[in-house]
């Protein structure tokens, strides 16, 4: 077996074995994570609930910081040579440490009027955003992880963060039967999901300066994330402001499933973006997109046949009314997944006009139900699946451009 053989090879096991590690633990994670909220749906009445929605959907938009501060260590630790790639780590750990105060700053700013603006008491905001601090410092250190394809390492660590996180809210609710303490017990569970993440992957690693423009680079992928979790999440937050209180929970009974079919996989895109970052970028994409899709599909056409159970299941029986329209939700997460794709292969390859087409899409998304279409769950949510199938075919087409730009080897890709 000549060496262009063996190195396919080799590839190619890393790739499925992370697969599994980092499927497994994805399922794991984001599982906890479900766990809190199906608990919360049946400690809260609908209204409480509501609010518990429209703050998890707050924060999914600001984690995407640490989103943000992983995807960047990761692609710079990939490409890194063996010499730097220390200092690399060390300044990624640094930027998550500045970004995490910055969290926190923000907090104290922002809490006030965003509990006014969604009727969210003032500390579970607080509390729930500074809890964010410690994701990014977390996400950091898995960025290290997956930019060195430690896939074992990456999936313990993952597991730690959203664990940790989804315990803490759900001791929380049980104790305090209300949203601040999931609040309160979701940034404690952060501070040690965070601890042990550092301590397992890069333990005394830090850097006395940022440099080599790495500032720049998170702040664009920063923007390009936070557009695209903005409008993966602005639905349930529209929907605390139009609809009543007990619809808005219903509605963040819906989202759940959207957000099972958004994340459930994840574990492709995590695996396979270091690739993208390389030389066989077009090969990892095909083979994330195809994965994607298939996932996407089984979730839907399950929606379609057990939607009555999937929303019981999630949300408890008193939100079954609901199960008519699951596969919608499904439909839409699944979309977005896709457009997450797309997204990432074009970060990957340090393209900053692609968010440009999410920008759009939110700003048709935010006029179509403000404006018109916001009197039910049902015109709420047909307007994202909407909105979301239609940014899945741009992406696409602007993709497919980008492609016939660049002809790489197959060889490359193996």
């Amino acid at each position: 077996m000549d060496r262009p053989v063996e190195h396919s090879a080799s590839s190619r096991t890393v790739v499925a074995k992370g697969m599994i590690f980092v499927g497994v633990a994805t399922l794991l994670g984001n599982g906890t994570a479900y766990l809190l909220s199906m608990v919360s749906a049946r400690i809260l009445d609908p209204a409480d609930f509501g609010a518990l929605g429209a703050l998890l959907g707050l924060l999914v938009i600001v984690a995407t910081l640490g989103i943000s501060t992983q995807a960047l260590t990761a692609r710079r630790v990939s490409t890194a040579s063996a010499t730097d790639r220390e200092d690399v780590e060390g300044q990624a750990i640094r930027l998550s440490i500045f970004t995490a105060f910055a969290i926190l700053i923000g907090a104290l700013i922002l809490s006030w009027p965003i509990s006014v603006i969604f009727a969210i008491p003032i500390l579970a905001v607080f509390t729930g955003v500074a809890s964010l601090g410690f994701v990014v410092i977390g996400s950091a250190a898995m960025g290290i992880a997956q930019g060195r394809e430690e896939h074992i390492k990456l999936s313990i660590a993952f597991i730690a963060n959203t664990a940790c996180r989804a315990f803490g809210g759900i001791i929380g609710v049980v104790v305090f039967q209300s949203v601040t303490g999931v609040g309160f017990g979701v940034l404690i569970g952060c501070a040690v999901g965070a601890a042990i993440a550092h301590q397992l992957i890069s333990p005394k690693t830090f850097s006395s300066k940022l440099k080599d423009g790495i500032g720049i680079e998170f702040g664009h992928i920063a923007h390009a994330l936070i557009v695209l979790f903005t409008l993966t999440n602005i639905d349930v937050l529209l929907a605390r402001v139009f609809l009543t209180e007990d619809l808005s929970g219903e509605y963040s009974v819906g989202v759940l499933l959207a957000k099972i079919a958004f994340f459930l996989p994840n574990a492709i895109i995590i695996v396979l973006f270091p690739k993208m970052s390389g030389g066989d970028s077009h090969r990892a994409l095909y083979i994330a997109t195809a994965l994607t899709t298939m996932v996407g599909v089984v979730i839907t056409l399950a929606s379609v046949f057990a939607g009555d159970m999937i929303i019981s299941i999630l949300g408890g029986s008193q939100y079954t009314d609901l199960g008519g329209e699951a596969w919608l939700f499904a439909l839409e997460g699944s979309a977005f997944a896709l457009v997450q794709v797309l997204l990432y292969a074009r970060l990957a390859a340090q393209d900053r006009k692609a968010v440009l087409a999410v920008w759009g899409a939110l700003a048709v998304l935010a006029v179509i139900v403000v404006g018109w279409r916001h009197n039910s769950v049902a015109e709420i949510v047909t307007s994202v699946v909407a909105v979301s199938l239609g940014l899945t075919v741009v992406g696409f087409i602007l993709d497919r451009k980008q492609a016939d730009k660049v002809d790489l080897p197959i060889e490359i890709a193996e």
